[in-house]
């Protein structure tokens, strides 16, 4: 009876190691990301047939994602009909800086 119990315990003990070994892995995981989150500003001036997906395609990195990013242009320049962008209109995009090597 008493090695069942110790058999119990040391089986408790190791689930409750593993979860906070998990929760400290994901914990990391979300810090790490969050520390070199530097910003750099681009300014792109519309030209005539330009759309505004166009315009943040060239300025996003392969790990952005457009959809947040135009919509972030949008708020950010305030736009409310991305279809009718005026040409000569300078707009600012806010993107991440992409990690060096």
């Amino acid at each position: 009876m008493k090695s069942l119990i110790r058999r119990i315990r040391w089986a408790r003990i190791g689930c409750i190691l593993c979860g906070l070994l998990a929760a400290g892995a994901v914990g990391y995981g979300c810090y790490r990301d969050s520390l070199d989150t530097e910003l750099v500003e681009y300014r792109a001036t519309v030209e005539e047939g330009d759309t505004l997906w166009g315009i943040v395609a060239k300025a996003a990195t392969d790990k952005e994602d457009m959809s947040k990013l135009t919509w972030q242009v949008m708020h950010d320049n305030r736009i409310s009909d991305p279809g009718h962008l005026q040409p000569g209109t300078e707009l600012i995009i806010h993107v991440k800086k992409a990690r060096e090597l």
